[in-house]
């Protein structure tokens, strides 16, 4: 061999006459060519353990083990030890692992053409970054000691990952597959998501309602040519536990819809957790702004993405509420404030709620009061004569309420009752005069616009408002979940789905106050209004600005 002008090494010319004869050179080079090929073959990477892989891609997409064991990186110099999710590989070279650029150092791409090919020194480098393609010994040295295949030292920001030997052979076994093929609900031209709703029963008509509503707004969306020209598809799985609580066997709706490959779940109706939540927090899978029946919103790392908090959380705002107003002359710290509430689990968790805010701004621990048959304990109540309670936080059924309301008067207590908006209706407060004020985190502010915008849509599609607020859930759960795709770009996986629906910030839906998401934020409006209900038209008005709930 001998190098050239342009420096780059050129074969001899082949040897003529006497002693050499291009057929014995000939022979030589396929030789060589074979024995090359050989090499190759016997170095080529064994397949991937498929089921080792899927485990993996639990550790890379969401930094923890197939077993629930957080994955642990050590950074720079200083060790400082990352865990869980910030440690995940997603993090910084994308779930598809592409690379990026994080904090103005480019992360590198890592999917198996890039990593099984040797990297040249291109004319600009700064730095010389060449190296040869890596193979299963390197790689796994560059994911625990920060190496790189030519023996060249990584960069402080790539952790020093602490790994087990399962966890090692998992990894590479995903790192194998990384991009081969898409993740569940994702063809060429289409994009499929799904909705747990009670199609029958008491909710099957409220189920029939939300399904319309999604159905109606992907099909707004794929007329004007879809998601990075792939169709949004939404199928549903009848939730026969809502509409007939027992009497369900099987795997649930939730279960049924993952099983069948869907993308995500939106808009699904629930009634408190559910045993298939572990199953979407393993696979992944975001379900975007569920309609709650009941209490529960999830962790703060859930992949579950709530519209508003759950009533405990309301019981919180009212308690942080009266707190503020109530700076100036601590009226708080002198009346206690009083609890009513049913004796059942979301009872219990209405008045922890209270107890615990009261409890951390240095307020009297709140007097329980319990539903008995649906209405106050009577000689509980009859203990409030002459206390003058700072305010009463009532939770339970409507008739509960109405008992109260009636009870209050002739003990002479004046204190304002704060109770759940689901319970503002005209039967409920009909013939009294008590004050009482509703939490309702829509707010009334921009309702009529909501409304205008919502019924425009309606009427677009040939649908009825019939159970609005059920409605207007599925139509803001829609709009959040499409602009998450948008964000995501075309090569669009579930873990890249969950970390823009982190990144949303102040988004509007066009039916509901702006949606705000984060890391450790997995309810989209923290806050409600204080509202009161007008008796003559049966309307909402506003009794106070928008109350911000602190964390």
């Amino acid at each position: 061999m001998r190098e050239h002008g342009d420096g780059n090494p050129h074969p001899a010319p082949l040897p003529r006459g006497e002693g050499g004869s291009w057929a014995l050179v000939l022979v030589g080079l396929l030789l060589v060519l074979v024995g090359c090929s050989c090499k190759k073959q016997e170095a080529a990477p064994a397949p991937a353990d498929p089921q080792a892989a899927r485990r993996g891609r639990s550790l890379f997409q969401r930094g923890e083990s197939a077993r629930g064991e957080p994955l642990v990186g050590l950074l720079g110099p200083e060790r400082i030890a990352l865990s869980g999710p910030v440690a995940a590989c997603s993090r910084c070279h994308t779930p598809s692992g592409r690379g990026s650029l994080e904090g103005g150092v480019e992360v590198p791409d890592i999917r198996p053409e890039s990593l099984h090919r040797a990297r040249l020194r291109a004319a600009l480098d700064v730095e010389d970054r060449s190296r040869p393609a890596y193979d299963r010994s390197t790689l796994l040295r560059a994911i625990t000691e920060g190496v790189s295949a030519s023996g060249r030292k990584l960069g402080t920001t790539m952790p020093r990952y602490v790994l087990g030997k399962a966890e090692r052979e998992e990894l590479l076994a995903y790192l194998e597959r990384l991009g081969e093929s898409p993740d569940p609900g994702i063809s060429p031209t289409t994009l499929t998501v799904g909705a747990a709703l009670p199609l029958s029963g008491r909710l099957g008509e409220v189920g029939q309602d939300v399904a319309d509503v999604l159905r109606a707004v992907f099909a707004e969306v794929n007329e004007g040519g879809g998601i990075f020209r792939r169709r949004v598809e939404l199928v549903v799985e009848d939730d026969a536990a809502l509409h007939a609580p027992g009497e369900a066997s099987g795997p649930d709706a939730t279960r049924r819809l993952l099983e069948r490959g869907v993308l995500a779940l939106v808009g699904s109706l629930r009634k408190g957790p559910l045993p298939s939540d572990e199953l979407l927090r393993s696979e992944g899978a975001p379900l975007v702004l569920p309609i709650a029946l009941g209490s529960g919103s999830g962790d703060d790392d859930s992949p579950i993405f709530f519209l508003y908090p759950e009533e405990s959380e309301q019981a919180r705002l009212v308690v942080q509420h009266l707190a503020r107003e109530d700076e100036e002359h601590q009226r708080l710290r002198r009346r206690p404030l009083v609890v009513v509430r049913p004796e059942d689990a979301e009872g219990r968790a209405w008045a922890r709620a209270a107890r615990e805010e009261a409890l951390r701004r240095e307020l009297p621990t709140p007097v329980e009061i319990p539903l008995v048959d649906g209405a106050p304990e009577s000689a509980a109540l009859q203990r409030l004569r002459g206390t003058a309670p700072a305010a009463l936080l009532y939770m339970g059924p409507g008739s509960g309420l109405k008992a109260l309301l009636a009870a209050l008067p002739p003990l002479e207590v004046e204190a304002p009752v704060y109770a759940p908006a689901s319970l503002a209706e005209a039967s409920v407060v009909a013939g009294s005069s008590h004050p009482v004020l509703f939490i309702y985190p829509p707010g009334v502010e921009a309702r009529e616009e909501h409304l205008r915008t919502f019924s425009a849509f309606l009427q677009r599609h040939g649908l009825r408002p019939r159970h609005v607020a059920f409605q207007l859930n599925a139509y803001a759960a829609a709009q959040v979940l499409l602009e998450a795709l948008r964000r995501t770009g075309a090569d669009v996986t579930r873990a890249d789905l969950l970390l823009h629906l982190e990144e949303l910030r102040d988004f509007d839906t066009g039916v509901t106050p702006q949606v705000t998401f984060g890391v450790n934020r997995r309810v989209g409006v923290q806050g409600a209004q204080l509202v009161r209900l007008n008796p003559e038209n049966g309307l909402l008005e506003a009794a106070s600005p928008w109350v911000p709930l602190s964390p």
